[in-house]
């Protein structure tokens, strides 16, 4: 290719890559075979279609067809001539003196595989949907192969989902899954078909259908892995159901048993493989054999927290709850098992014994003493020992939260200076300022302060009118005092 002409193809591709779709992008093949004032004339066309300016650049398309009517470009010109009348809002022009030209007057062309699928999109686009089906599936029929043929049957699933067509969306899965030949482009839709097959395959309980559908895909361990994954959701699926529940337990002891055998094949995941046991039991309704597993994973492999937790969250679902803290307090991370204690003594409302074990918890773990003088903030929060909560929060380097804890405490026990003080410290901190403004505003209607409160709240909407505590405080002010004033809030300070 000489350099002029591969300077002027290289412009070209540039530009179709920065605003053309992949409809609409000229063949590279196509652009090879046309001669340069060939190649010049569809610039200039396309230029004004970029630019949008589509009366124009439907005049050089003609322009093109009608110097240049035997050059291998015509059928590219055709095509977005007939884009340009799509844009010019003409579909049924597109249609019928465009599109469809490019089928009947150069059928072997990549062209006319393009005006298919675009008649296809063309019908869409005017909401003839059976139209648009009958232009993918006339797409399908006369360029199988060809890789837009992918995007045809990608938007006919749609519709067969969309309409509940169960006999089309196996038909157009079996083809993506079976039939289709996988490239770089095709790859990741027939991948994603294999399990869409096979997951519909599986729940209507046959299950060697839905294996061939991912061996199409995948082999040995990842086979079986895919297997297995899609069995578990199969067994959770027809649980739900009552008229398939027996269907669900048997397939379950299946996989329990496979699970099993496999412990031997890949003793390396055994472990893993048990664990996925004991949860199908769950899944099941089966808790004692759950446990069961349990145990014989930590005979098997030694005890971890991570066992552990399973375990004693299986007590607490049957509300065993000293058992489970017995096993919190057999935690190898000590600092992990005293949360999960505290976390039960306040499910139990047992507030003090709470307190103790944050308190501990700030003996053995130190560098995080903060995050466990908040939770006992919060536990005296919630015995309504307001002193004790500010005296905690003050020791708390988490500014500003710990100020507006602080100043929430202050407010009740009716101390709203002391809390109008803290949130306008909190207002040099940008982001927590709207807040804080929001806050005083409230605070001074505790006060029974109507004046000051009334203009705290206006001065919300003026100072930080893009912000949602701005609309909180606009709908207030309407609401409660009837004052309507705009998100800019008043002039006066």
């Amino acid at each position: 290719m000489p350099a002029s002409v591969l300077a002027l193809f290289l412009a070209l591709a540039s530009c179709a890559n920065a605003a053309l779709s992949t409809l609409q992008q000229i063949d590279v093949k196509t652009f090879e075979k046309m001669r340069e004032v060939e190649r010049y004339q569809i610039k200039i066309a396309e230029k004004h279609f970029l630019k949008g300016d589509f009366k124009i650049a439907l005049a050089e398309y003609e322009k093109f067809l009608t110097l240049y009517e035997k050059s291998a470009g015509a059928p590219y010109a055709q095509l977005m001539w007939s884009h340009t009348m799509m844009n010019l809002k003409k579909p049924k022009t597109a249609l019928r003196e465009g599109f469809q030209s490019v089928i009947d007057y150069w059928p072997e062309s990549n062209e006319a595989t393009i005006a298919a699928y675009c008649m296809g999109d063309a019908y869409r686009t005017m909401g003839e949907v059976k139209d648009a089906q009958k232009s993918f599936r006339f797409l399908i029929k006369e360029y199988p192969d060809h890789e837009i043929a992918i995007r045809a049957r990608q938007d006919l699933l749609h519709y067969s989902r969309l309409h509940q067509d169960m006999e089309e969306r196996l038909s157009l899965l079996n083809e993506l899954t079976f039939k289709v030949k996988r490239t770089e482009k095709s790859r990741d839709a027939c991948i994603k078909a294999c399990h869409e097959l096979a997951e519909l395959h599986c729940f209507a309980q046959k299950l060697d259908e839905g294996k061939k559908a991912l061996a199409t895909t995948y082999a040995g361990p990842k086979l079986f892995d895919q297997i297995y994954s899609l069995s578990a959701k199969t067994v959770k699926h027809l649980l739900g159901d009552s008229k398939t529940k027996p269907a669900a337990l048997k397939l379950g002891d299946q996989l329990i048993a496979t699970l099993r055998a496999e412990t031997s094949v890949r003793p390396e995941l055994a472990s893993q493989f048990l664990y996925q046991a004991a949860d199908l039991n769950s899944t099941l309704g089966r808790p004692a054999e759950t446990m069961k597993i349990y145990r014989e994973i930590g005979e098997q492999f030694g005890m971890n927290d991570s066992l552990r937790g399973r375990m004693a969250d299986w007590y607490k679902a049957r509300d065993k709850r000293d058992e489970a803290r017995k096993i919190y307090g057999e935690f190898e991370d000590q600092v992990a098992g005293l949360k999960n204690l505290a976390s039960m003594s306040l499910e139990d409302g047992k507030i003090e014994e709470a307190i103790g074990i944050y308190r501990k918890l700030i003996e053995i773990d130190g560098d995080n003493s903060g995050e466990h003088l908040w939770a006992i903030a919060a536990c005296y929060e919630k015995q309504s020992d307001w002193k004790k909560a500010i005296a905690c929060y003050r020791q708390v380097d988490r500014f500003p939260a710990n100020y507006f804890a602080i100043a929430k405490c202050h407010r009740q026990l009716g101390e709203q200076k002391e809390a109008i003080v803290l949130y306008n410290q909190i207002k040099v901190v940008e982001k927590s300022a709207p807040e804080a403004s929001l806050q005083i505003g409230f605070t001074y209607e505790e006060a029974k302060d109507k004046e000051k409160a009334i203009r705290t709240f206006q001065l919300t909407c003026k100072r930080y009118p893009k912000s949602g505590q701005a609309s909180k405080a606009h709908s207030h002010l309407q609401n409660k005092y009837n004052i309507n004033v705009t998100l800019g809030g008043t002039e006066e300070e």
